[in-house]
């Protein structure tokens, strides 16, 4: 039992040094892609109704004119931050193809909520980005 540990470690040791020696050449990775660049900002779509901001999916019935666009440079004043375009285009595909609301709609704005976080004293400063003004039911 005791060389079979022995081997595994090697073999542990081994992929290390070859990951760290070649970088990202398959099958060998660092995996950077999950520690090597600081967030410090991200975004994601939301609605703002009367009682504050909620996820596009609270409401099931959506008529908003124009119709809103998923692309991130839309809001150039915040642009760059960090986004996840699945997440997005999720949240305007929903609002896109809900059906229209019928009595009782509310008004909301879909907005693309920016958070950015100061590094110095671990401050958060919220920015929204208007999308489209809607209305919305739940």
């Amino acid at each position: 039992m005791s060389r079979l540990r022995g081997l595994v470690a090697i073999a542990m040791v081994g992929y290390v040094v070859a990951a760290r020696g070649v970088g990202n050449l398959y099958p060998f990775s660092t995996f950077e892609m999950y520690g090597a660049t600081r967030l410090v900002d991200a975004s994601r779509i939301v609605a703002i109704g009367q009682d504050g901001p909620h996820e596009v999916e609270r409401y099931s019935r959506w008529r908003c004119d124009p119709a809103p666009d998923p692309d991130p440079r839309t809001c150039d004043e915040s642009w760059p931050f960090f986004h996840i375009e699945a997440s997005d285009r999720a949240a305007i595909d929903h609002v896109r193809s809900a059906a229209a609301p019928a009595s009782g709609a509310s008004s909301v704005v879909l907005v693309r909520r920016v958070w950015r976080l100061d590094e110095r004293d671990a401050s958060v400063r919220v920015e929204d980005c208007e999308l489209a003004r809607c209305e919305a039911e739940r």
